[in-house]
């Protein structure tokens, strides 16, 4: 399969040369359906399902009939502890679950290399070498600007530009994540995704 090429940038907007995107992970078919499905699994994952009521089995109290069966006037009870009493049990209230879903590993890729692909095909994609970038939240904001970088951007880095990854998450317009991090939540909130040289690199050795 051949390989697409795309400028590769300094922090001051320059460019400096020229890589190859893998057709693998940059020039696939946009699935509709794949990223449907992930983007679901993504935000159901992130459920904890520990919302939890008593029921009147577990309700404390209500040993006894709160009154007489008969000649009070008021309606027949035999617990304290039934839904009809203030602070009795709750009918079919929410219990601990747990709201997982699966996916198979290879559909997660297609949905994640899609996204890669549209981003790549519409100009969204900017790939930065950072080997001179001071690791400051400013020095990343004048970075974006020289790139031309406007609205939401992702910028995915490799874990040895992890304090260009700190200074990055501080910025509002900006969310900071290791490339192995990529997810489909993240790809469509996003604008623009910034690709450290370093970051596409090791996006070709595993997924490439």
């Amino acid at each position: 399969m051949s390989d697409i090429n795309v400028p590769i940038y300094n922090p001051s907007g320059e460019q400096t040369g020229t890589v190859e995107l893998p057709e693998r992970v940059f020039s696939v078919e946009l699935h509709k359906e794949s990223i449907l499905r992930a983007f679901r699994r993504q935000m159901a994952n992130k459920r904890r399902g520990t919302a939890c009521t008593l029921t009147r089995g577990e309700v404390a109290g209500g040993g006894r009939k709160p009154y007489p069966q008969k000649g009070t006037g008021n309606a027949r009870q035999g617990t304290i502890r039934s839904p009809l009493w203030p602070g009795g049990g709750i009918t079919f209230g929410p219990r601990p679950r747990s709201y997982e879903m699966k996916m198979p590993q290879e559909e997660r890729r297609k949905a994640i290399f899609s996204l890669l692909s549209e981003k790549a095909a519409n100009g969204y994609l900017r790939v930065i070498d950072l080997s001179e970038l001071e690791p400051k939240t400013k020095k990343v904001v004048s970075a974006f600007k020289s790139l031309g970088l406007e609205g939401k951007v992702l910028i995915a880095l490799d874990e040895s530009e992890n304090q260009v990854l700190k200074a990055a998450r501080n910025i509002p317009f900006a969310s900071a994540i290791l490339w192995q991090n990529l997810n489909v939540r993240d790809l469509l909130g996003c604008d623009f995704l910034l690709l450290s040289q370093k970051a596409l690199g090791k996006i070709k050795e595993v997924w490439g």
